[in-house]
């Protein structure tokens, strides 16, 4: 009985090893063709996880497949890294550098329709939050309307705002020189870029973000916390996550090569920010983090998470910076009062 267990086991951890592996090619496949593979490179934190359990449970028993799994864990250390910082102390901040913050806000009205003291009352709340950790020089917000973003940035007192009406919002307290978009067709995303003068006379060009999403938290939902495996609604609502992440990865991945071809066409340094939607094993997060800092995994430390849904150990908003800029720190805020998604914040030397 006991060599049936063991057995058992040891397929179980090479099924493990196996799709952590796939993990680790993810990135490296453009989704359009292959959608199945990105739902592993989805689960990578869970299978990380996995592998740690069963390295400490082989290891434990003496067994060789402890080592396995240490060897999987270390081949792809640099997934690790981007779900979990290991900078535990940050650097100091010099008084020349900025601070960039990117927060996705669809959820700030909690799935109610606001009455105007209402919405004064969050935006209160929420410009009181970003005062508590000390208010960013360039925000960048993604689901943002003009009734909610406008009051704020006079609370906060940032002079200048570039917005298209298509939700991304980038507030900030120096001059912005020009800006426009990315065009991707007819989308409710959007990404903006403005060129901004920062101390001195350096310009910088900031993108915010927000890639093709996968509109599945009402499904994921009803799964997570009432779905039984037996039940036809559950298999429906699991068929319909699938499908609609299946071709949402397809079309992150063209959007994201449109953004890559119009960074390299920015004739200023650029900072990245958003929600790209998708994870650090994903092709979109390669595409776009290719030549760039990230600035958590240089100076984030705990588990990057950003998302607050009912899905745990999602990182899916970043900032992004070019090599010749300095990450001084990075911090996302787990504060699920405000939206789905946690704000991330980092401090850059330029």
């Amino acid at each position: 009985m006991q060599s049936i267990l063991r057995y058992s086991l040891q397929l179980i951890s090479a099924f493990v090893i196996l799709l952590t592996l796939l993990s680790y090619v993810c990135p490296m496949v453009n989704p359009a063709s292959f959608s199945w593979l990105a739902f592993i490179g989805t689960a990578f934190p869970w299978l990380l996880f996995l592998n740690i359990l069963l390295l400490l449970f082989w290891a434990w028993r003496f067994n060789r497949f402890a080592l396995y799994h240490l060897a999987i864990i270390v081949f792809g250390w640099a997934y690790v890294t981007g779900f979990i910082g290991f900078d535990l102390v940050g650097d100091n901040v010099p008084e020349d550098a900025i601070t960039v913050c990117t927060h996705n806000l669809g959820n700030i009205y909690q799935g109610k329709k606001p009455t105007d003291a209402w919405r004064q009352d969050r935006i209160s709340a929420y410009a009181g939050f970003l005062k508590q950790h000390a208010v960013p020089d360039i925000l960048c917000t993604q689901e943002t309307s003009g009734k909610f973003y406008r009051p704020l940035a006079e609370k906060l007192e940032y002079p200048y705002s570039f917005n298209l009406k298509k939700g991304t919002v980038i507030l900030s307290k120096f001059p912005i020189q020009s800006g426009g978009d990315v065009p991707f067709g007819k989308t409710a995303n959007s990404i903006l870029w403005a060129d901004i003068k920062v101390k001195g006379s350096k310009i910088i060009r900031v993108y915010n973000v927000h890639l093709q999403s996968n509109r599945v938290t009402q499904a994921t939902e009803r799964v997570l916390k009432k779905g039984e495996l037996d039940e036809g609604e559950t298999w429906q609502n699991i068929g319909s996550v699938l499908d609609k992440v299946g071709g949402a990865t397809g079309i992150r991945a063209l959007q994201a090569k449109k953004l890559r071809e119009h960074i390299a066409s920015s004739k200023y340094p650029v900072i990245v920010c958003g929600d790209f939607n998708d994870t650090p094993n994903s092709y979109v997060y390669s595409v776009l983090s290719e030549g760039l800092n990230d600035t958590f995994r240089e100076k984030g430390f705990g588990f990057g998470t950003t998302f607050a849904g009912d899905l745990p150990f999602l990182r899916i908003d970043y900032i992004l910076t070019e090599k010749i800029m300095v990450p001084y720190n990075c911090k996302v805020v787990k504060n699920p009062d405000y939206s789905d998604h946690y704000p991330v914040f980092s401090s850059i030397g330029l």
